[in-house]
């Protein structure tokens, strides 16, 4: 029996709470046991949840496998959480985008999403520009994401390039000088909202004109429902959303956890989570349907325009810059 090694084990995974978590307990997680003679035991949760459950078990972990956003990898590769993926064991990975494996190998993507701001589909000119936010015609009809999520720290780099004149990558190193151009915004904030379902639905509804920035796997899923709702592709470019895995470091079954994290990265698994989450997959030549391909962010072209942050330098600001955004925005 090939995966003779693996039978009667257990495999102890954290994963998201979404729809995503649920995509893989129901068409991941079932023939992975079959095919390992394994049992896999899955909580969710979000990114510093799941690094909070690290932290507790470092002297002993019970996870194998753990799953965060890439802000996450180099705060649980510092504090010695997670492990260098073992290549050797996890083939696939050969096959993810270059600029999607992280901190010396300590993560890799398995679901990329684009973030930028959505719109009304009524609304004319649509919003083709991340300065059109600050457009006047706006006022008191955006619905801005709230500071607890990572698209406010993206959005800060976004006014900090704009208050600077320098490109985003370089303006992320300089996000103090963003706020006046953040303050500029608030008299187009209508709310600061928590759930980014219920801000789609008031905007279908008329409620609002705009809102985010959001993830397009969020978005998307609403817009293939028939919501009168764009997810807008600025010419400046749009941030990229990065789900990733890593392997725990002292990982109870790390042979088994390479092979889950393998799994992930199979193009089978990656055209399952594509159509039925909106992330796109983080590997080369998946084929997906045409309306999928259409509304996320896959290909070697796309997925090289995403902007990504230097997650690494911005994290320890975190605190700062939520209670900064709290006193702007009265969030």
């Amino acid at each position: 029996m090939k995966n003779a090694w693996a039978a009667g084990k257990s495999l102890f995974i954290g994963t998201y709470t979404s729809i995503q978590g649920q995509v893989i307990k129901e068409k991941v997680i079932p023939k992975f046991q079959a095919d390992f003679d394994c049992k896999v035991f899955q909580t969710e949760n979000v990114t510093l949840g799941n690094i909070a459950i690290l932290r507790t078990q470092k002297a002993n972990p019970n996870y194998s496998v753990m799953m965060m956003d890439d802000l996450g990898i180099p705060i649980a590769k510092a504090e010695g959480l997670i492990d260098k993926l073992p290549r050797d064991k996890i083939p696939n990975m050969q096959n993810a985008f270059s600029r999607f494996i992280y901190n010396d190998d300590h993560g890799v993507a398995f679901a990329i999403s684009e973030i930028s701001p959505w719109y009304v589909s009524s609304l004319s000119p649509p919003i083709e520009s991340w300065t059109d936010m600050w457009s006047d015609r706006f006022k008191g009809r955006f619905m801005l994401i709230t500071p607890k999520q990572s698209q406010s720290v993206q959005l800060l780099a976004l006014a900090a390039s704009l208050a600077t004149g320098k490109p985003i990558l370089e303006a992320q190193y300089e996000l103090d000088k963003g706020w006046a151009k953040m303050a500029e915004l608030k008299p187009n904030v209508q709310t600061v909202y928590d759930t980014s379902g219920a801000a789609l639905l008031q905007a279908a509804q008329g409620q609002a004109d705009a809102g985010g920035p959001d993830f397009s796997k969020v978005v998307q899923p609403y817009i293939l429902k028939g919501a009168p709702i764009v997810q807008s592709r600025p010419k400046e470019g749009s941030f990229a959303g990065v789900n990733c895995v890593t392997l725990v470091k002292g990982a109870p079954e790390p042979d088994l956890g390479a092979a889950f994290i393998d799994r992930l990265l199979s193009p089978e698994v990656q055209k399952i989570l594509a159509e039925e989450t909106y992330g796109a997959p983080s590997i080369k030549n998946v084929d997906l349907k045409k309306e999928v391909a259409a509304a996320i962010p896959y290909g070697e072209d796309r997925v090289k325009n995403l902007i990504l942050l230097d997650w690494e330098k911005i994290n320890p600001q975190r605190g700062a810059i939520i209670e900064k955004y709290n006193q702007t925005f009265g969030a």
